[in-house]
């Protein structure tokens, strides 16, 4: 073969790539743009959806505080492929509670149905702040409704909200408690030869306890049995509160719930009757029947999903708001990690430029204060020390911050609410876990097994350090002096931020986790309430009365976002399946991902793993 040939074969080869790479451009451009018309039409076709009627909330998957994905592409997503359930769909609380308490107004609705059979759940806090609006709902004279098969513990508490609860003849109401379980690796890694070395202060510093240990110590298991006691107390005395039942009879011991089950021949539905878990146990097709006839008393209303039914602008209705100052809404939704905010992962430089931004757009934007949502395990000290310190520079301005505690504030979660002026947490809060830690795995051992293995020089003991080796005594040393720096300096952290001694910041501290009604006794929060007590006390702190909210969103850009939502819509794989269906393996695969979370450069991590883990 000639080399003009040879030539001609490679000029072909890199047309042909050249030609497939535009045409692959090419169509994921047409893509984006019919993506953009078919979401245009969809939002058009929204306009003509009934908003009147019956209010349904059928909640699909779970609850968070702020979510990345916009309810417009789960519509494209069910046009394309049709209805159908997604229990990995995030739900923004702040959204849904917004919708409910317009609907308590709203003179086109007259009532509401809770559906949650696909519902997965929320944490207690979560729960807690939505019964507060179904409540405000049902202050307005109009009933709530509730019908399912098979209610988990989220589902019921909601459920108990409703005047009327309606079971299915072979449904069951599946109250049983709570449990905070974890997967321990000790023995897996030993089997690999991980070399696993943990650095810590803290007693009950159990986060890296699944990496060192085959089950819960002592002192962890002691820790967690105390507040999620107290948590399960207080589940059973709202839902108590709501049944206007005993706690003992609705959930009572398991000896004496399988003596009343055996007297109901084993129908679970039932059981759930006589104990006054519900008030019927009808089928859907009965259950609609008799709403029709009874609730609606024979009128023909059409019903108007939660994910249809439509807030509305207050910019619109109210010229005049434009002027008001505002009260800026910042969200810290994960475990707390460099880089930007992603599903559960709190982007720490992705906050700090929201906080900058507001900072340097204080008079023209007119913020007069700063509410910071926080619902995190913690994360990287280098992470959360940057939200922190931009908070701190936000106190320059005379900006009061005000710390909103969510289902969890706990490790890095306390470390960045430090730099507030107030905190205000839910009972249900889990809190605290003041501590730190460090981990550096190697695999000399493991690469030794297999005929692998490392050498060289360096001009000092603490240069020689790669994962190949295991850690140098000199770096142990220095390691182990840098955390209890960093512990050091999360207590008195603590006790400027809390006016309290470092003596008495250590005593409740050492990594142990309280929840809010605890944390409120120990003195680690100034106020037990929600999220809207938050915003009341920063409109106080900085003399407002009329003001509006500014929710800060997270900035995606275009490619990302559409690279997001087309993922979002793609259908499942096997895998997605069984992390949606076994919750070990989600587990696993959480756990196992906090390798990547935990980038901090000095191996330094305020982390509560076993308190994050609540069913």
């Amino acid at each position: 073969m000639s080399v003009l040939s040879v030539i001609k074969s490679i000029w072909k080869v890199i047309n042909f790539l050249r030609e497939l790479f535009f045409n692959i451009i090419f169509l994921i451009a047409i893509l984006l743009i019919s993506s953009f018309i078919a979401l245009f039409k969809e939002s058009q076709s929204l306009d003509d959806v009934p908003q009147n009627g019956t209010l349904v909330l059928d909640l699909e998957g779970v609850i968070v505080d702020s979510t990345l994905y916009n309810d417009d592409i789960y519509h494209l997503q069910n046009k394309i492929y049709g209805k159908r359930v997604n229990l990995a769909r995030e739900n923004s609380l702040f959204e849904l509670t917004q919708k409910i308490d317009q609907a308590a107004a709203d003179p086109n609705i007259e009532n509401m149905v809770l559906r949650l059979d696909n519902f997965v759940g929320a944490d207690l806090s979560s729960l807690q702040y939505i019964g507060k609006y179904l409540t405000k709902f049902k202050k307005a004279n109009k009933p709530i409704y509730a019908s399912g098969t098979n209610f988990n513990q989220s589902q019921y508490y909601l459920a108990s909200y409703a005047d009327k609860i309606s079971l299915t003849p072979q449904g069951a109401i599946n109250v049983y408690g709570l449990a905070a379980n974890n997967l321990y690796y000790k023995t897996l890694l030993d089997n690999l030869k991980v070399n696993t070395h943990v650095f810590r202060v803290g007693t009950y510093k159990s986060a890296i306890e699944p990496f060192i240990r085959n089950d819960m110590s002592a002192e962890a298991k002691a820790n967690t049995t105390r507040w999620l006691t107290l948590m399960w107390n207080n589940y059973l005395n709202d839902i108590a509160s709501q049944r206007k039942q005993a706690p003992s009879q609705l959930v009572p011991s398991p000896e004496t719930m399988l003596t009343r089950l055996h007297e109901a021949n084993g129908s679970m539905s039932q059981y759930a009757l006589s104990n006054g878990l519900v008030d019927f146990v009808k089928s859907d097709y009965l259950f609609e029947q008799d709403f029709y006839e009874f609730v609606l008393k024979g009128k023909d209303l059409p019903e108007v999903s939660i994910y249809d039914y439509k807030l509305k602008d207050d910019k619109k209705q109210d010229t005049n708001s434009v002027s008001k100052p505002l009260i800026s809404i910042i969200f810290v939704n994960g475990t707390i990690s460099d880089g930007e905010n992603d599903s559960n992962i709190a982007g720490s430089q992705e906050i700090v430029d929201q906080l900058r931004t507001i900072r340097e757009n204080l008079t023209d934007n007119n913020i007069q204060a700063v509410v910071l949502r926080v619902n995190s395990p913690g994360g990287g000290v280098e992470a959360s020390e940057a939200i922190r310190s931009e908070l701190e520079a936000l106190h320059e301005y005379q900006i009061p911050i005000v710390v909103s505690m969510g289902g969890m504030a706990a490790s890095g979660g306390y470390w960045i609410s430090t730099a507030s002026d107030y905190i205000v947490a839910s009972p249900n809060t889990i809190t605290g876990s003041i501590g730190i830690f460090g981990m550096i795995p190697t695999f000399e051992n493991s690469l030794s097994h297999i005929g692998v293995y490392s050498d060289g020089v360096s001009t000092s003991p603490l240069a020689n350090n790669n994962f190949a080796k295991n850690l140098p005594e000199e770096m142990n040393q220095l390691i182990q002096m840098n955390i209890d720096n960093g512990y050091s300096t999360f207590i008195s952290l603590v006790a400027k931020s809390r006016k309290m001694t470092t003596e008495a910041v250590d005593k409740i501290g050492q990594g142990q986790v309280w929840l809010g009604e605890e944390a409120f006794k120990n003195g680690l929060v100034d106020k037990l309430g929600d999220f809207d007590d938050a915003i009341e006390i920063a409109a106080t702190l900085a003399n407002l009365t009329d003001y509006r909210i500014d929710w800060q969103k997270p900035e995606v850009n275009w490619f990302s976002a559409f690279y997001s939502d087309m993922i979002a819509m793609l259908p499942k794989s096997t895998a997605e399946v069984l992390f949606e269906k076994l919750p070990e393996i989600k587990q696993i695969r959480e756990q196992v991902s906090l390798w990547d979370k935990f980038t901090d450069k000095q191996n330094r991590y305020i982390y509560c793993l076993n308190c994050a883990d609540v069913k």
